[in-house]
């Protein structure tokens, strides 16, 4: 087994840090659990494999983190927490976001994708056909493909996965696509 470890925050986390609180983690195929507390950090034992999923089940809470003009609501977009067997062994760091969906509109037929990038952020891809691209720098969302935390909306989720890429990066390689789900993944800038 390896040891995964990492943080499940609101989408607006950052000059203000907001935790998730009550995400439930199942890890795929050995069926270990966890709950997040209100940091939002969990800490699970994975196979040790080269790719292993976790899947994420929203918390039914309120979400104390909204951004003022955002009405009260909860995370309603389950996830899958992609751990990388090269990222874990190179001390990468794992980060993935969840959002209310007044904050972040998507089109539930499709798949999302979060990528959080340690070291210095290059520019990040993925393969399937996806909406507008945005990168979150220096605390704030906007267009692009280059920040520490990268977001693919309304990705074609047909065929079930896609290949995400970065030059040089360790945890690039094929992701899992869900229709209605968002897929969150670390990768290692070089």
């Amino acid at each position: 087994m390896l040891r995964f470890t990492g943080e499940y925050i609101d989408w607006d986390s950052g000059a203000a840090f907001c935790g998730i609180l009550g995400a439930e983690l199942t890890v795929q195929g050995s069926g270990a659990k966890g709950t997040t507390p209100p940091n939002g950090r969990f800490d699970l034992c994975v196979p040790d494999q080269a790719v292993a999923l976790v899947d994420i089940k929203p918390s039914t809470s309120i979400s104390p983190c909204a951004m003022p003009q955002t009405p009260p609501a909860t995370y309603a977009l389950p996830g899958i927490a992609v751990a990388n067997k090269a990222v874990i062994l190179a001390g990468g760091f794992w980060s993935g976001r969840g959002f209310v969906m007044a904050r972040q509109a998507v089109d539930p037929t499709k798949a999302q994708v979060f990528v959080h990038v340690n070291g210095a952020p290059g520019p990040v891809s993925i393969s399937a056909t996806h909406g507008p691209t945005q990168a979150r720098v220096n605390n704030t969302w906007s267009p692009g493909d280059t920040g520490p935390d990268v977001f693919f909306p309304d990705v074609d989720p047909a065929g079930g996965a896609t290949t995400l890429s970065a030059t040089g990066a360790i945890g690039t390689g094929s992701i899992p696509l869900v229709a209605g789900k968002m897929t969150n993944v670390s990768i290692i800038a070089n």
